[in-house]
């Protein structure tokens, strides 16, 4: 799962924090030399923005449905992930 996207986006301030419930492996990415790879080389660029965006639409995805699980009615969330 990918946490932090603050790195992506000007002016690139954290929001959120995390706490591993259970043993995790976490890895730290040089975010600064990313995005200046990113800004010169816009095949790269393009390429890793795609796959950003389907990473965070499958969360929004993910996080919508949880919403749903909260805030509607049972009868109509069944219709939705039928």
């Amino acid at each position: 799962s990918v946490f932090g996207w603050s790195w992506l986006i000007p002016p690139y301030c954290w929001h959120f924090d995390a706490r591993a419930l259970i043993l995790t492996r976490a890895i730290k990415v040089d975010t600064t030399c990313i995005r200046k790879k990113m800004d010169t080389d816009m095949v790269l660029g393009y390429f890793l923005m795609s796959r950003f965006a389907q990473v965070l639409e499958q969360q929004l995805q993910v996080a919508r449905l949880q919403l749903i699980n909260i805030y509607e009615d049972p009868v109509r969330v069944a219709g939705v992930l039928d």
